[in-house]
């Protein structure tokens, strides 16, 4: 009885864990962190490097099935300009997201400063693909994610890349 008792527990063990790992995004663990910005490329090919830049990318998973994540983002080039965006990410399956803005700060992720804050909600969507080792996220308004390994690229609309590492 005791024999049985022991397989029974192991099984029942066994289905909660497996059944714990259903329905996870297999991204999340690829992103969640936070990332240190190296360099950032102008369209012009100028590369600005700290001191004269610095800035991190946090992806914080909000939902035991990986579906959710806040992601913070700061930057900040020479003496005087400073951006930070607020973001929530909703990953529908394994090729969809969505993404709500909820705070801007100087021009949030766009490399162009601005004095404005902007509090009110905007959204976007697009698409996650995988090749090799990276993941890449991209924005229907034109920027891109593209994460491998310990290194995530941010390449904006006008050509801008930023480099961070983990």
């Amino acid at each position: 009885m005791r024999k049985f008792l022991g397989y029974g527990l192991v099984v029942l063990l066994s289905a909660g864990l497996l059944g714990g790992c259903a329905g996870k995004s297999k991204f999340q663990n690829k992103m969640k962190g936070l990332w240190v910005l190296k360099s950032r490329t102008l369209p012009d090919g100028v590369k600005v490097e700290p001191p004269g830049i610095s800035g991190r990318l946090e992806w914080f998973p909000m939902d035991v099935d990986a579906e959710t994540a806040h992601v913070s983002i700061l930057t900040t080039h020479g003496n005087t300009d400073l951006r930070i965006q607020g973001l929530h990410y909703d990953i529908e399956g394994q090729d969809r997201f969505t993404v709500t803005s909820y705070l801007e700060v100087g021009g949030g992720i766009s490399k162009n400063p601005g004095k404005a804050y902007h509090s009110t909600k905007s959204f976007d969507s697009g698409s996650i693909s995988e090749e090799g080792s990276t993941i890449t996220f991209k924005h229907n308004k034109g920027y891109t994610f593209a994460f491998t390994a310990s290194n995530l690229t941010i390449q904006h609309q006008d050509g801008t890349v930023d480099i961070l590492e983990k």
